[in-house]
This record gives C-alpha cells, sequence and structure tokens, in this order.
C-alpha cells in the first residue's frame, strides 16, 4: 500500500508539472495561429480598401474627365473655325 501511494504521489506531481507545460504550448500555438489569421484579415482589408479607393477614384477622374474634356472640346471648336476661316479667304 506503502508503494501505491508513493507511486501515485509521484504520478500527481509529474502531472502537475507537465500540464502547465502543455497549457503553455497550446497557448502559444493558439496566439500564434490567431496571430496569422489576423496578419492575414488585415492585408485583406488593406487590398479590398485600395483597390476601392482606386476604383473610386478612377469614377471620379473619368467622369469629371469626360466632362472637362467635352468642355474643352467645346471651347476649341469656335478657336479652330476663327483660324480656318482667314486662311480659306486668303
Amino acid at each position: 500500500m506503502n508503494t501505491l501511494t508513493k507511486l501515485t504521489l509521484a504520478a500527481t506531481l509529474t502531472l502537475a508539472f507537465t500540464l502547465p507545460a502543455h497549457a503553455n504550448s497550446l497557448t502559444e500555438n493558439l496566439t500564434q495561429a490567431v496571430s496569422t489569421q489576423l496578419t492575414e484579415l488585415s492585408a485583406n482589408i488593406k487590398q479590398q480598401a485600395k483597390a476601392a479607393l482606386e476604383k473610386t477614384a478612377a469614377e471620379l477622374f473619368f467622369s469629371s474627365g469626360t466632362e472637362q474634356a467635352q468642355q474643352q472640346l467645346l471651347q476649341a471648336t469656335p478657336q479652330t473655325n476663327a483660324v480656318k476661316e482667314p486662311t480659306a479667304k486668303q
């Protein structure tokens, strides 16, 4: 009976010392996995935000650019006609 008690006590102490080490490695593994996922999520969010910003900027510049181009065309047309008319008379 004395031997059984000593073996049980030794097993309990061994488990008591090894379980926190396993818990620490589990915590480290979980922390590493979560950190990796957060890094990937951050990269994806940055990429999506950049794409959305580029799309919005392109839409704004092209829509206003088209209007500006039409205005420039309308302003340039009378000037072109005015330049062509004197040369046609000569």
